[in-house]
């Protein structure tokens, strides 16, 4: 007896490869978690909490994206975002502020050196 007959007019092949436990491997959802977690970590260091950050499988139907899992930021009200926007701009302008005061202190041709090879740049 055929062992395709049941999947003969569909296309369907009863004969494949088997899986082993690699097949339920979790590595990319794991660096999602450690990407989400870096994130998470980076914004807590600018003291911004954001509700909602999650884990996300891609739905392969509905994007593009070649990605196995998506970091979500979660959903701000206005108010929430124009404050995350507010604390981010003021860490920007302190570390402009603080980039132009060591250019400031830094001199222009450290130690007799010819041009920009001798100087160190903070950027």
């Amino acid at each position: 007896m055929n062992s395709n007959v049941f999947g003969a007019g569909l296309g369907i092949s009863l004969l494949a490869e088997e899986v082993g436990p690699e097949y339920f491997d979790e590595t990319d959802r794991e660096e999602a978690v450690a990407a989400g977690v870096q994130l998470v970590n980076g914004l807590r260091k600018f003291d911004i909490e954001l509700d909602g950050i999650g884990v996300s499988p891609v739905c392969d139907k509905c994007t593009v994206l070649r990605e196995a899992y998506v970091v979500e930021l979660g959903h701000l009200t206005p108010a929430e975002a124009v404050e995350v926007a507010t604390k981010l701009h003021a860490y920007d302008a302190e570390f402009r502020r603080m980039r132009e005061e060591i250019k400031a202190l830094t001199p222009a041709n450290p130690e007799g050196k010819e041009g920009a090879e001798g100087a160190t740049s903070t950027e």
